[in-house]
């Protein structure tokens, strides 16, 4: 056994190693192209950038250095080793090889040199020629021997331009010191375009194959060790798996079979190994078991007959329960269709009585009082007496006189007892102790269930009805915004019906960017953070909302619940803004004041003594003067009188005007000022509506404030005003005044109502009149509001005349 073992591990492991050597040797020779591959394409690039440090050499001399030193020499003066394109680049790759290790090759040569260095030799004269004949061709790139030693070469021409040819064309141009230097025979006599020499670079092309070859061999070494180790490991696992189990295989047959047939398998086991010997036993194995499996087939038959008859056993007590089985499924229907308790307990009498054909059932409740429940209404019941009572602290039944006590009772609770009775018991075999205590313990728990139902359902009405009761919206939703639940309030902000577009809506809402401008998502913030999160939304139609996410425990569901709570804060966030505003007036008003009073005096000491000054002057020019002054005095007078109305206290204004006949008066004034200015003025004015509550004064007031603004606003490129009255359905007066000018900017459209902020340059407005207009309609007890999106509205509410405000 031990001999065939090792035959068939040594089969097994030879096999594979010889495998896994083919495949290393392919994966070698793949690497050692690929390495190979990898290593020419990076000396071909070290070749190129050799050639083009050299290149960037010789440019920076032509360009940059010799220029310069034309310009610092004498003329006719010239400095080899500063002004040398040539000489500088090989004295520049001359030191950088010293300092290079990988010996790198490079040669300038030209043709008829200055230098005899730079004579070519037959191979270099030969690229020479090669790329005169082609001066398409721009580099040249193989490798080549130079010496005794293969290098990849890299070459380039060296072409003559006109810039050249001060140095390298008639030697009557070139400086007095470089003839002194080479004489005026070598390196003359080129033309431009002429290819007059080659510059050469590269690397050696061992440089490539020493490191490929090395690496390659490296590999290959340390993947024939992880072979050996590898087939040295399977050695053991093929032990431990494979021989181990057969040799336990063998010592089975040998233990188990004992006859003259299982002796000869055993025998050929030992003569061959492991696997034919494991075919030919399981061979044998078969026939074995084809014999036992006709003495199978004979005592079946014998089985059958034993099986019908238990079969028959079966049935007869099947059919017995069936009924019971019928039973607890029409107590848990009944549980479903049940309103309350009392209709449970009289669903669970009838299918107990209809069940055990009694002639009365009855449910005798001892939790709170002695209440009973019986399946058919008007027959006598008696109590209880006090031995059965004590069948609840037990788990049994008694039948006594005809009648069956079943405790009804539960692990948490006890209900009471169930009562069947009967005029011609059953056998007492018939009756399964089990079963009626297991009828008595589901008839509690359907007593249980039902009352818990019915505290849920109440909870669930007075939740309802709390939910509903909410005016302002509120919803419950996933976190892919999809609506679970929402109550009657939450259409303020879903117009829609259906549900679909909602959810729509809903997620635009809740994604919009807060009031104070940060990039915010609301909904993201909740389900990434799982926190409440409570901002302030503003919708399209400029409504705001405070709205409040709430997430709940996420508890069994995998999905997160959240609560959306919006309250609409609009009106609010207006009383606010006018509440802000009337302080602002009330502060600055009161500064104004002051300073009107203080300048007021002085001004009418000046207007007093330039009247008596102009009475006493002749001068024409000097009373032109006088003029000037007069009209610019009443300008600052106008605008202290705008201070004081604005400081002055809240009057109760009287009086009532037609603000479609002041409208109508005021464009009259102020259409020749448009034509001239090439502005369209129009209007709307709806007929027969009611006085306003106005001063016609103020109201002419208010209306020349407004339009002055817009003409500002239009400039002197012209454009369009209109104005509109109409009757609102509040029963108050609208005025609109419209004008297609720049719009007024969002960031600054909340502040236009201050007193001194204006947007005009300096010495166009004083910033009054606007905040003159808000104190008066703030006093008429009326509403100004301003839009500009493309045009710019002012919408003015006035009540009208005997309207309370």
């Amino acid at each position: 056994m031990f001999a065939t073992g090792f035959n068939l591990r040594l089969k097994f492991i030879t096999g594979l190693v010889m495998f896994a050597l083919g495949l290393g040797l392919c994966i070698t020779i793949i690497i050692y192209f690929h390495f190979n591959s990898i290593m020419k394409s990076e000396i071909s690039q070290r070749s190129r950038l050799v050639l083009a440090m050299s290149d960037a050499v010789q440019d920076y001399v032509k360009t940059q250095l010799r220029p310069e030193m034309f310009k610092a020499l004498p003329k006719g003066s010239f400095v080899l080793k500063a002004m040398s394109s040539s000489y500088i680049s090989r004295q520049v790759m001359a030191r950088l090889n010293i300092r290079d290790t990988s010996g790198y090759h490079y040669r300038r040569v030209s043709m008829h040199p200055r230098n005899p260095k730079s004579t070519p030799d037959n191979f270099e004269s030969g690229l020479i020629r090669m790329f005169d004949k082609n001066k398409n061709l721009k580099t040249w790139e193989d490798n080549t021997y130079v010496g005794d030693k293969n290098y990849h070469l890299v070459a380039r021409p060296v072409t003559f331009t006109r810039s050249c040819m001060q140095c390298h064309g008639d030697p009557g141009d070139a400086p007095e010191e470089l003839i002194n230097i080479y004489g005026d025979t070598n390196g003359f006599h080129y033309t431009p375009g002429q290819v007059g020499g080659v510059v050469v670079a590269g690397f050696p092309v061992d440089m490539i194959k020493t490191p490929v070859i090395k690496v390659t061999l490296n590999y290959l070494t340390l993947y024939i060790l992880g072979i050996m180790l590898f087939a040295g490991l399977i050695s053991l696992f093929f032990d431990r798996l494979v021989m181990k189990n057969l040799h336990e295989l063998t010592q089975i047959f040998k233990t188990q079979f004992s006859g003259e047939q299982e002796q000869g398998i055993i025998d050929r086991l030992s003569r061959k190994d492991e696997i034919e010997g494991l075919i030919e036993g399981v061979d044998e194995l078969a026939i074995c078991l084809s014999g036992a499996r006709n003495e199978l087939e004979d005592y079946a038959l014998n089985l059958e007959k034993k099986v019908e008859e238990r079969t028959v056993k079966l049935h007869t007590e099947a059919e017995k329960h069936l009924s019971d089985v019928h039973l607890f499924v029409d107590l848990l229907s009944g549980f479903s269709g049940a309103q309350d308790a009392r209709q449970l307990i009289y669903n669970v009498l009838e299918n107990v009585g209809k069940r055990f054909s009694a002639d009365q059932v009855v449910y005798h409740c001892t939790v709170v009082s002695d209440n009973f429940y019986s399946w058919k209404i008007g027959q006598a019941v008696k109590g209880l007496e006090k031995n059965i009572k004590e069948l609840l602290w037990k788990d049994e039944v008694i039948f006594k006189k005809n009648k069956l006590y079943i405790p009804v009772k539960s692990p948490e609770s006890h209900w009471g007892i169930l009562c069947i009775s009967w005029t011609d018991p059953p056998e007492n075999q018939d009756l399964d102790t089990a079963v009626l205590l297991a009828l008595g313990h589901q008839m509690a728990i359907l007593i249980e269930n039902i009352q818990a139902f019915s505290n849920i359902r109440f909870q669930n009405d007075m939740l309802q009805s709390i939910f509903e009761g909410i005016s302002d919206p509120l919803l419950l939703i996933d976190s892919d915004c999809h609506i679970i639940i929402a109550n009657k309030g939450s259409s303020r902000i879903l117009t829609d019906c259906n549900r679909k577009n909602q959810e729509e809506k809903l997620k635009g809402f809740l994604c919009r960017n807060p009031v104070k401008g940060e990039i915010c998502h609301i909904l993201d913030q909740v389900t990434e953070q799982e926190k409440p999160v409570s901002e302030e939304i503003r919708t399209p139609d400029n409504r705001y909302f405070a709205v409040d996410l709430y997430p709940l425990p996420r508890q069994d569901q995998l999905d997160l619940r959240i609560v959306v709570y919006a309250r609409e804060i609009t009106l609010e966030k207006q009383m606010i803004e006018r509440m802000q505003q009337t302080e602002r007036l009330s502060a600055i008003g009161k500064m104004a004041a002051g300073i009107a009073h203080e300048i007021n005096n002085p001004l009418g000491v000046i207007q007093c003594y330039m009247d008596l000054v102009k009475d006493a002057v002749n001068d024409r020019a000097v009373k032109k003067d006088i003029d000037v002054i007069s009209k610019h005095t009443g300008t600052v007078q106008k605008v202290i009188q705008d201070l004081l109305n604005l400081s002055r206290p809240k009057q109760v204004i009287s009086g009532k005007c037609s603000i479609n006949k002041i409208v109508s008066n005021v464009l009259e004034v102020f259409k020749a000022q448009g034509a001239s200015k090439n502005i369209l003025i129009s209007s709307k004015l709806e007929d027969n509506l009611p006085d306003i509550k106005c001063d016609a004064s103020i109201l002419e007031q208010i209306l020349t404030n407004l339009w002055l603004n817009a003409f500002d606003a239009l400039g002197e490129q012209g454009g369009r005003i209109h104005i509109a009255t109409s009757l609102s359905s509040a029963k108050k007066i609208l005025l609109c005044i419209e004008d297609n000018g720049p719009g007024i900017p969002e960031d600054v459209i909340s502040q236009i109502f201050d007193p001194f902020y204006t947007t005009k340059n300096v010495g166009k407005g004083t910033g009054l009149g606007l905040s003159v207009v808000y104190g008066f309609i703030s006093e008429l007890g009326g509403d100004i509001d301003v839009k500009s999106d493309g045009t710019t509205r002012f919408y003015i509410s006035f009540p009208a005349a005997g309207q309370l405000t």
